[in-house]
């Protein structure tokens, strides 16, 4: 969240900082999308896994579109300090933390098919 804050805040003074989706700022959903990740894990995974897939998948779905445009040469998304395209970086976060839930959820199902609680 603290990479994608100041990017929002600078598209919110600029109106330039990032690329859109029709007239919303894609640093807008993917800023909104970590905050419901970052809520369902905050305040109960096991009853909120919803709300973190939903904010999941706008995430996963613009790193890739915009990494893959990036790749073929055509610059669409916000820049680091160094230079480095972020929405390789939301593709690294977004990528591991879903991983690292789906890895949960497949753990508790397989706890749950051989008898154990969680």
């Amino acid at each position: 969240m603290s990479g994608i804050v100041p990017i929002s805040l600078s598209h919110f003074r600029t109106g330039n900082a990032c690329p859109k989706l029709g007239p919303v700022p894609a640093c807008y959903v993917v800023s909104l999308a970590y905050l419901a990740m970052a809520i369902a894990v905050s305040i109960g995974w096991h009853r909120f896994k919803w709300l973190f897939f939903i904010g999941a998948t706008p995430v996963i779905l613009l790193a890739i579109a915009g990494s893959t445009l990036e790749l073929f040469g055509r610059p669409t998304c916000p820049r680091s300090d160094s230079g480095w395209p972020l929405c390789y970086t939301s593709l690294m976060i977004g990528g591991s933390l879903l991983a690292l839930c789906l890895g949960a959820v497949l753990t508790e199902r397989t706890a749950t098919m051989h008898g154990a609680t969680t």
